[in-house]
């Protein structure tokens, strides 16, 4: 095995970790509970993250270690930026019109622009590695 190999596995269990972990055992092991509103603020906005890196640690397997490590740096200034964003988001709405938006919804986006964005990266080395 190549060393990349490793840390694509790592990623994989670290995500899984981070989701049943923080997710589910704050919930007494009861996911119903935590679908009810009554998890843990932090662990609603980390899940996200966890469930993308989750998604797109399947596709890590399929590239080369070059792909991989420009992934890999990618991943590194993606979730900084996302943690301060997160962190500087409100925690809930307020206003008039509650159009402010909050740190789950502002989690939701970024993962999901972070998968958008991964699978682009994954997308453009494969067409240009066929040209």
């Amino acid at each position: 095995m190549q060393k990349t190999y490793w840390w694509r596995i790592g990623l994989l269990v670290a995500s899984l970790v981070i989701l049943l972990g923080s997710y589910i055992g704050q919930c007494d092991y009861k996911i119903v509970k935590c679908f009810g509103g009554n998890s843990i603020p932090i662990t609603r906005t980390v899940v996200h993250f966890s469930f993308a890196i989750f998604a797109i640690s399947i596709f890590l397997f399929f590239t080369n270690n070059n792909v991989f490590l420009k992934w890999l740096r990618f991943s590194i200034v993606w979730v900084s930026f996302s943690i301060f964003i997160i962190s500087a988001t409100p925690e809930y709405r307020h206003g008039l019109f509650n159009i402010d938006p909050e740190k789950e919804l502002v989690s939701i986006w970024l993962s999901l622009l972070f998968v958008i964005i991964s699978l682009g990266i994954f997308v453009w080395s494969w067409v240009k590695k066929a040209k």
